[in-house]
Order: C-alpha cells, then structure tokens, then sequence
C-alpha cells in the first residue's frame, strides 16, 4: 500500500464588493487571491483567513461558505516549494478597509462577471475563478 501524502490546506477568500472580486498577482504564480495556509495552532479556520486577508490586503471581511477545492504544486522558485497544497475557496464580503497588498504581491485588480475572462491562465486559481462567477 502506497504511503500516505502530507499536504498543507490553504483558504482562499474570493471578496465580493459591489458584484466584484478581489484577484492578487504573485511575481511566480501570476493569478492568486488573498489568504494562506493555516498556522499551527489556528484551529479558528475562519479567523485564520481573516488574519491572511489582512496581511496580504489589509480588509476585513466575513467568512462566507466554501465553495471550490484545487491543488498546487509551487515551483521550485517559490517561497512555498515543498508545501504542496489542498486549497479551499471561501465566498466571503468585503466589511471595510483600502487594499494594500503585502510585498508577496505585486498588483490587484477587482474583477466582474463581464470581464474575469481575461485572467484565463489554465490555472487551479483561474478555474476556482470561473466556478465563483459560475455560481454567482
């Protein structure tokens, strides 16, 4: 019998504000969303998204239901190589606050029903992206 993988689980936050969505880019992955791994100790999942989104974008926002799963292998160029992992798309609202991204981003951009067809990269992120607009 094979041995089992370890992987780490990741949240994602798909924030709606006015119909739109709040897509970050990393310099190596391209197309990402605020959010990360859960920390040892965070048994408060909600809370460590929370804790994510505000060190990657600083907004608050509210946990909605998940929505979406996909798997990501980081390149060996990536600050995450060696963590592959699980990560699990939340619909959360916007409450309040100004995007400021962290310096693991390089841009933002709110995107819409009418126009997130742009992003199309082929990725896990790009096909989380789809499923939220295609349930949305």
């Amino acid at each position: 019998m094979p041995e089992d993988k370890f992987f780490c689980f990741g949240q994602k936050a798909f924030i709606n504000k006015n119909d739109e969505v709040l897509v970050i880019f990393d310099p190596i992955l391209g197309l990402d969303f605020p959010g990360g791994k859960i920390q040892e100790g965070e048994l408060d999942f909600d809370e460590a998204l929370k804790r994510e989104v505000r060190e990657e974008t600083a907004l608050e926002i509210e946990v909605g239901p998940p929505f979406f799963r996909w798997f990501i292998e980081f390149p060996p160029e990536h600050r995450n190589y060696k963590k592959d992992s699980i990560l699990i798309g939340f619909k959360c609202k916007y409450v309040f606050g100004e995007v400021k991204i962290s310096n693991e981003h390089t841009k933002y951009k709110w995107v819409n029903k009418n126009n997130f067809r742009k992003l199309d990269d082929g990725s896990g992120y790009f096909k989380a992206l789809e499923k939220y607009f295609e349930n949305s």
